[in-house]
């Protein structure tokens, strides 16, 4: 399993931007078939206890110059389901980003690529927070699967180092609330996106 930090989060997503191909086009991730899925594990006395999170309708954006930008925050997570007056606690700043995912590449890269055929590749992206501003290449796996549309996964398994997510704005707090004792050192990731184009 490869071990890589908070930039793989995002996973995130964060990823579709190898999806560009040709440089007229403009492309966004469909947000119904867009998510990031962690799971969370909390160390306690009475044992390692599991918790599975997503976050959910990825609303990134690549332009016509091959910029991808995908910001992720609170209220895309189901963190905070069924929480109660918890979830009217964060409520505050569930909207406001954790990290803002970017990344540029040449939007010719990936024209040949048919229906049906896959390809990876390795592209480096920038994660930045108010705290924190990272650059990993991250692993990315992309098939075409009609004309105007593609599928994007992570192209191996990933994990996040838990140090580098409770630099995420607000993670610490609300891991706090949520009554975790103490995190495993990772955090295993899975993306999945279908780019389409913009408009």
């Amino acid at each position: 399993m490869r071990l890589i930090s908070l930039t793989a989060i995002a996973l995130g997503g964060l990823m579709a931007v190898t999806l560009s191909t040709a440089a007229e086009a403009a492309w966004r991730f469909n947000p119904d078939q867009s998510r990031i899925t962690a799971v969370v594990t909390d160390q306690r006395p009475s044992g390692n206890v599991p918790h599975t999170y997503h976050v959910s309708q990825l609303d990134g954006t690549i332009d016509d110059d091959g910029n991808l930008t995908l910001p992720l925050s609170l209220s895309q997570t189901d963190l905070l389901k069924d929480q109660g007056n918890l979830a009217g606690l964060l409520s505050g700043f569930s909207k406001s980003p954790m990290a803002t995912l970017h990344t540029k590449v040449d939007p010719q890269w990936l024209s040949q690529l048919n229906v049906g055929e896959s390809i990876t590749r390795n592209l480096p992206i920038r994660a930045r927070g108010n705290h924190f501003d990272r650059t990993e290449r991250v692993p990315l796996k992309l098939t075409r699967t009609a004309e105007h549309r593609y599928h994007v996964t992570t192209a191996e398994p990933i994990s996040v180092d838990t140090r580098q997510l409770m630099q995420l704005d607000n993670a610490q707090t609300v891991l706090s609330l949520l009554g975790y004792n103490k995190l495993t050192d990772t955090i295993p990731i899975n993306f999945e996106a279908q780019l389409v184009p913009a408009g």
